[in-house]
């Protein structure tokens, strides 16, 4: 006897239909919703598996993860906590202030190792690697290091 039993109610099921016919999804999600369909149709694990292309754990993952969690929980993965911020906001904004003043002495912009050198000077950051900077620079378009970009508190119109 099986433990995962699927039995989908008529809006379930049509939502899954629409997810299978429509192709706005994702192959994971359209393979789920497709072994969601043929579970609740009265197939077996193996044969589902071979109906869908995926294996027959992935069947099983796919029904106790419906019965534990419902539709939503079996059609998408739940959300992975990813790594922790580098730069928290004030940090953040500190760091495209500087990136928008005047460069130091002697230099014509900013580049990406002096504004990480003037973050760490400044004890904003104990050490901070230069790909962090430019990702969260070029994230906000901004991009001190190429002179064309290069926006200024007191420019002159």
């Amino acid at each position: 006897m099986k433990k995962y039993i699927i039995k989908l109610s008529e809006s379930e099921r049509g939502q899954l239909q629409s997810i299978t016919r429509k192709g706005k999804h994702g192959a994971r999600v359209i393979t789920r919703a497709r072994v969601l369909l043929k579970s609740d149709a009265g197939m077996n694990d193996d044969a589902v598996a071979r109906l869908v292309e995926a294996s027959a754990k992935t069947v099983q993952r796919v029904r106790e993860r419906y019965c534990e969690g419902g539709i939503m929980r079996a059609l998408h993965d739940a959300p992975r906590p990813g790594a922790p911020r580098v730069l928290d906001d004030e940090q953040e904004a500190y760091l495209v202030a500087t990136a928008c003043s005047d460069p130091p002495e002697g230099h014509r912009h900013w580049t990406i190792e002096l504004l990480r050198e003037k973050l760490m000077a400044d004890h904003i950051v104990d050490s901070l690697a230069v790909g962090t900077i430019h990702a969260r620079l070029t994230q906000r378009g901004i991009k001190p290091w190429r002179e064309k970009n290069v926006v200024r508190a007191n420019a002159h119109a």
